[in-house]
C-alpha cells in the first residue's frame, strides 16, 4: 500500500482559504471593526502556525519551513499586536528562535 504524501500548497490553500472566510465572519458581525493590517495578521499568523507543524510534521526540510513559518507567523503577531506591543520585540524574538533553530539544523547534519 503506497502512502501518498502531503503536499504544502494544498495544505497551505485551505489554510488560506479558512483564514480569509474566518475573517470575513468576524469582521462582517462587527464583532472586530474592519482593519487591513489585521486582516494580514489573520492571514499571515495562521498560514505560519500551519507551515510551522508542516515542518515538524513531515521531516523534511525543517529548517526551510520551520524558518518561513517563523517569519510568517512573527509578521502577523507583529500585525496583530502592533497598538499594543512594539514590532522590534517580537522581530527581536524571531531572530533569536531563527538563530536557536539554525543551531540545531547545523547540528543534525553533523
Amino acid at each position: 500500500m503506497k502512502s501518498k504524501r502531503f503536499s504544502y500548497g494544498v495544505g497551505a490553500l485551505v489554510t488560506f482559504i479558512i483564514s480569509l472566510g474566518t475573517a470575513a465572519i468576524i469582521y462582517g458581525s462587527g464583532i472586530i471593526a474592519f482593519d487591513p493590517i489585521g486582516l494580514i495578521a489573520w492571514v499571515l499568523s495562521l498560514l505560519g502556525a500551519y507551515t510551522i507543524i508542516y515542518a515538524l510534521r513531515m521531516r523534511e526540510d525543517t529548517f526551510y519551513y520551520a524558518s518561513w513559518g517563523l517569519i510568517m507567523f512573527a509578521i502577523g503577531l507583529a500585525s496583530a499586536l502592533y497598538r499594543v506591543m512594539s514590532p522590534l520585540i517580537i522581530f527581536g524574538l524571531l531572530l533569536i528562535v531563527l538563530a536557536i533553530i539554525g543551531l540545531i539544523a547545523y547540528w543534525r547534519k553533523k
